[in-house]
C-alpha cells in the first residue's frame, strides 16, 4: 500500500518533492498559503546537481527558458577581470559530471515544476490545495491543522514551507527566530533591449557577454550579474553590510520595494557602466540576509523537513534551490513504493543520515562569500562535529547523487 503524505508548501522544494513522492507510487496532497495568482522572485541558478535530477522527474529544461552558464568570472568594481573560478566545460569534464548548468528566472523553474507535478502518473494526480494557511504541524501525530480549523491526519508530512517554517518548530519546540548575517541584498532585473539602447552598458554587455554569471566586487560590496529567460533579462543581486541607520527588518523576505536611487547610492564607487545598469533597474526588492540555525534533525515521528525549512540556505554559492530538489530526490529515493508504515521511521533515518551533513555544510558555506567560507568552519562544527572545509563547493556539490545513494543504503538495509 503507497503512504499518505502530505506536503506543507508548494515552492520549489515541496513540488520537488511531491514530484518525487508522485513518482514512487504515494498519494500526494500539497498544502499551500498562495493562490499562485502573483509568483515572486528574480533569477536562480540551477547547477549539475539540480538539473540531473529535474530531468529524472521528466521536467524538461527547455520549459525553464535558460541560458545555458558557461564560466563564472570575477571583476573589480571598474571591470579589470581578477579571476577566473570556474569554466563550466573544464569542470564538467574534470569531475565527469555532464549534466547541465542553467541560469533561469524563479518563476519560469516554478512554472515547469507546477507543469511537471500536474502530469498524472498511473492514472493518478497530486492533489494540490491552495490558498489554505497551515496553524501547526504535529510530528507524532502526523497531524497538520490549518487556520481555518481544517484538520488532516496522514502516514507522512513534509515540511517544505521555507525559512518561516511552522513545521520546523514540531522538531525545534519553538519559533527560534532568525540570525542576522550583517548583509542586505537588493535584487532587480535589467532588460537586455534596455542595456543595448545606451553607449555604457551596451560596451558592458559586450565585454561580459550573455553566457555566464559574473560577480563585480570591492572589499564589502558585490554586485552579481548574470541573464535569464533566453536572455531577454539580466538578473542582477547587489550584496552589501547596512548601515545602523538602515532598516534591515530581518525577515529574510524578497517581498520588500527597495528604490533605485537607494540601490545607486549603495554602489557608488563602482564604475559608470555599473550604475548606469543600476539606474535602469525593474522590479528592485530589498532583501535582508537573515538566516535561521538548521534543524538539529530533519526528521522527528512522521515529519520530514526539506529545503528551507531544514536548512535556510542564503544565495552565495547558489544551491539553495539543488539542495531542496536533492532532500527531495533523496527522502523518495528511501521511501520507495513498498514502503509501509511500520518501516517509515527507519527510512526517515536513512534520510537524515544521507542529507543532514551534506546539506548543513552547503548551508554553512553559502552564508558568505566564496573566499571567507573558511570563517564557517566552526558555525558548521556546532552541527556537524566532524566537518571539514570543502576544498571546492563545486567539486563538493556537482556530482552529488543522492538518488543513487539512496538505492544503496535501502539495498544494505
Amino acid at each position: 500500500m503507497p503512504l499518505n503524505v502530505i506536503v506543507v508548501g508548494a515552492g520549489l522544494g515541496g513540488l520537488g518533492a511531491a514530484i518525487a513522492l508522485h513518482r514512487e507510487g504515494h498519494n500526494v496532497t500539497v498544502i499551500e498559503k498562495s493562490s499562485f495568482h502573483n509568483e515572486v522572485g528574480a533569477a536562480i541558478h540551477v547547477p549539475p546537481n539540480a538539473t540531473r535530477i529535474l530531468k529524472r522527474w521528466g521536467c524538461s529544461l527547455d520549459w525553464l527558458h535558460p541560458v545555458h552558464c558557461e564560466k563564472l568570472l570575477v571583476w573589480d568594481a571598474n571591470g579589470k577581470l581578477l579571476w577566473t573560478p570556474a569554466i563550466t566545460e573544464d569542470y564538467q569534464k574534470a569531475l565527469n559530471v555532464h549534466d547541465e548548468w542553467v541560469l533561469t528566472h524563479r518563476v519560469d523553474l516554478h512554472s515547469a515544476l507546477r507543469t511537471t507535478a500536474a502530469q498524472p502518473v498511473n492514472g493518478r494526480k497530486i492533489d494540490l490545495r491552495l490558498s489554505s494557511r497551515v496553524l501547526s504541524v504535529d510530528a507524532d501525530k502526523g497531524e497538520v491543522v490549518l487556520e481555518d480549523g481544517t484538520k488532516y491526519v496522514t502516514d507522512l508530512v513534509v515540511g517544505a514551507d521555507g525559512v518561516h517554517s511552522r513545521s520546523v518548530c514540531a522538531i525545534m519546540g519553538e519559533d527560534r527566530g532568525i540570525v542576522n548575517t550583517g548583509q542586505s541584498c537588493f535584487r532587480f532585473l535589467v532588460p537586455i533591449e534596455k542595456m543595448q539602447n545606451s553607449p555604457l552598458t551596451s560596451s558592458l554587455l559586450e565585454r561580459i557577454g550573455l553566457n555566464g554569471s559574473h560577480v563585480f566586487s570591492t572589499q564589502d560590496r558585490r554586485l552579481v550579474v548574470y541573464p535569464c529567460r533566453q536572455g531577454q533579462l539580466l538578473n542582477c543581486a547587489g550584496i552589501y553590510p547596512p548601515g545602523p541607520e538602515e532598516e534591515t527588518g530581518g525577515d529574510a523576505s524578497w517581498h520588500n520595494t527597495g528604490s533605485v536611487s537607494q540601490l545607486v547610492n549603495t554602489f557608488q564607487g563602482f564604475g559608470d557602466d555599473l550604475l548606469e545598469m543600476c539606474g535602469m533597474a525593474e522590479d528592485v526588492k530589498l532583501w535582508s540576509l537573515a538566516s535561521r540555525d538548521p534543524a538539529p534533525t530533519f526528521v522527528k515521528g512522521k515529519l520530514a523537513l526539506i529545503g528551507d525549512a531544514a536548512h535556510p540556505m542564503l544565495p552565495h554559492q547558489g544551491q539553495g534551490a539543488a539542495q531542496a530538489f536533492e532532500d527531495a530526490a533523496a527522502l523518495a529515493g528511501v521511501l520507495t513504493a513498498n514502503t509501509t508504515p511500520e518501516k517509515l521511521s527507519q527510512r526517515l533515518d536513512l534520510y537524515n543520515k544521507l542529507r543532514y551533513s551534506h546539506s548543513v555544510t552547503v548551508m554553512m558555506m553559502s552564508r558568505t562569500n566564496d573566499e571567507r567560507r573558511a570563517e564557517m568552519l566552526d558555525e558548521l562544527r556546532r552541527y556537524v562535529p566532524n566537518a571539514e572545509l570543502p576544498n571546492d563547493m563545486f567539486a563538493f556539490t556537482w556530482p552529488s547523487d543522492p538518488v543513487k545513494e539512496a538505492a544503496q543504503l535501502v539495498a544494505s538495509e
